[in-house]
């Protein structure tokens, strides 16, 4: 049986302790700073072992906004057919909308979908697909969803899974770390400071 090397586990050990350290915890005041700090400890480490991005040129941003618009559109269409069922979970996430004046979540989401990326795709799921082919991008999305349990919220798992099966495919299809990164932000962005779902 093929299971990823020691340093891939402890990375993940690390993701989900650390997602479990922003979720459960009032440490650095804001839900914000945790996150931002989890998310920096991670790239840190990814960073040890995968080394730096290559270069970005202007078509990967391109596709990546408009990905991350389209991403977005998708959330917003599938909350407003399945509101009923996803306003309670929804109502708990925004919650941290009111921890800090909107300006400073704006600024860390940049720094955190960079961060998560470059974690989650440049060295999970590279890890995974290298090791189980295409199916790795699947495993990649579940656990990428599962370090979200600890806030027992069902709705933001499951928004976890999609967004992160859509970046494993971005990143898979178009090979480009920069395309998810830019989505990534854009979606964060729009979904959590510019037009909340509520």
């Amino acid at each position: 049986m093929k299971i990823p090397d020691r340093k891939v586990i402890f990375g993940l050990g690390l993701a989900f302790l650390l997602w479990c350290f922003v979720f459960l915890s009032n440490f650095l005041v804001s839900f914000w700073y945790r996150v931002t700090a989890s998310s920096l400890i991670l790239t840190v480490y990814a960073y040890s072992n995968v080394g730096a991005p290559k270069t970005i040129t202007t078509k990967e941003i391109v596709v990546g906004v408009v990905s991350g618009l389209l991403l977005y559109g998708l959330f917003l269409f599938g909350f407003t057919v399945f509101k009923p069922f996803l306003e309670a979970d929804a109502n708990n996430v925004y919650v941290f909308r009111s921890e800090l004046p909107m300006i400073i979540p704006a600024i860390l989401l940049l720094i955190t979908g960079f961060c998560e990326e470059y974690f989650w795709r440049s060295y999970i799921q590279s890890n995974f697909t290298n090791l189980f082919g295409k199916t790795g991008i699947l495993y990649t999305s579940i656990l990428y969803a599962l370090i979200h349990i600890s806030t027992f919220n069902l709705g933001l798992v499951a928004a976890a899974f999609i967004a992160g099966l859509v970046w494993g495919v971005l990143y898979d299809q178009l090979d480009s770390f920069w395309i998810v990164v830019f989505s990534h932000i854009v979606w964060t962005e729009l979904i959590f400071v510019f037009l909340p779902l509520l």
